[in-house]
């Protein structure tokens, strides 16, 4: 088997698994209609380009890269790099959030104490 193949069939379980874990989130509450069907789309797109890798040529040519991994692998850091300035960002959120909640609390429990 050469290794092409054995990338295809990896995307494509990663991509069920995914897709399946999605489907569990959803059934739990924990994605609304839009999130799960934007996922999917998502998970089916890699299944995709896992079996018909040449349908980023168009793509993948203008920027010279010499093989098709290596598009993947670049877009593959870009990617992460974003989630994880996101996810940065959203838990810097929540920890001010939390910072102003328990100020809050802690003033409130003093008022209460001092009655």
């Amino acid at each position: 088997m050469s290794t092409t193949l054995w990338i295809q069939l990896l995307g494509i379980i990663f991509g069920c698994l995914m897709s399946y874990f999605t489907f569990v989130k959803y059934k739990r509450k924990e994605l609304n209609n839009s999130e799960f069907v934007w996922w999917c789309l998502g998970w089916v797109i890699l299944m995709i380009l896992a079996v018909f890798p040449g349908f980023l040529d168009f793509i993948i040519a203008p920027l010279n890269f010499y093989r098709r991994l290596d598009f993947f692998v670049v877009i593959g850091f870009f990617v992460l790099l974003g989630l994880g300035f996101y996810n940065y960002s959203i838990v810097k959120k929540m920890e001010r959030k939390l910072i102003k909640f328990v100020q809050h609390d802690a003033m409130k429990q003093q008022r209460e104490l001092k009655k």
